[in-house]
């Protein structure tokens, strides 16, 4: 299977990839009864569009999935930032907050990160190549579009780029359950990078190692742990809390 394509289906992932990013979108996918719903100068923008009955699906999704009536073939390249144009393009500031992705595996926890973080004003989220869930249509239909309207950014080395970020002057927290520090008693007055660990095994210890704290989040005795998108926006919210800022530049 050829990965520098995806496809993804939906209403809300496919509107969003038209207005936010045109550029990724190489074929769009309209059943009959949806073409009006789309206005010529974005059907224009994405290039080719094709008109389906829907008796036949024109894509290989599942057949249960629900496309609404909308589909695209999508650059896969297109839409994930190469981490040189990130790193090269970076503007550290206080208000800045990146997400960092350590081997998560199911593509709802992707898509829930992604869209957490377009919510909550986080800048870009870092994801590596190997042994993570990729950016699929699953992904983008969780996401509820919103992987169109935050950097994503492939990595070939997690604690290679968290180097770089610490040089850059961010600050380094792993989200860890047996975390030293409460996630609602720190001030985050440093550009922030929050990194997520694997839904089963956590953090890699390597990667601990290139953290400069580890944050918990306070629970009730009764919740031994969250999922990790939970935690994600718990955290995101606490931070963005902090930085309205952020938020009002999203």
């Amino acid at each position: 299977m050829d990965d520098k394509y995806i496809h993804i289906y939906g209403r809300h992932a496919v509107m969003t990839a038209l207005t936010s990013r045109p550029d990724t979108v190489r074929v769009l996918y309209l059943r009959d009864d949806m073409k009006q719903q789309v206005a010529p100068e974005l059907r224009q923008a994405a290039g080719i569009t094709e008109i389906f009955s829907g008796k036949k699906l024109p894509l290989p999704i599942d057949e249960d999935a629900v496309h609404q009536g909308m589909m695209a073939k999508i650059d896969r390249y297109k839409l994930l930032m190469p981490y040189d144009t990130f790193k090269q393009d970076l503007v550290v500031t206080p208000d800045t907050a990146i997400a960092v992705l350590g081997e998560i595996q199911d593509p709802h926890n992707v898509g829930a990160v992604i869209r957490s973080a377009a919510a909550f004003g986080v800048q870009a989220i870092l994801i590596p190549k190997h042994r993570q869930a990729g950016i699929t249509g699953a992904v983008v239909k969780v996401s509820v579009g919103m992987a169109f309207t935050v950097p994503i950014v492939e990595v070939g080395n997690v604690n290679r780029a968290l180097e770089d970020l610490k040089k850059a002057g961010c600050f380094v927290y792993g989200l860890a359950g047996e975390g030293s520090v409460s996630l609602h008693a720190e001030q985050f007055t440093k550009a922030s990078v929050f990194v997520l660990g694997n839904e089963a095994e956590g953090l890699r210890e390597k990667t601990r190692e290139h953290c400069d704290t580890l944050l918990t989040i306070p629970m009730h005795t009764r919740c031994e742990s969250l999922n990790a998108s939970v935690s994600a926006a718990v955290t995101f919210a606490v931070w963005s809390a902090q930085h309205p800022r952020a938020l009002k530049s999203v």
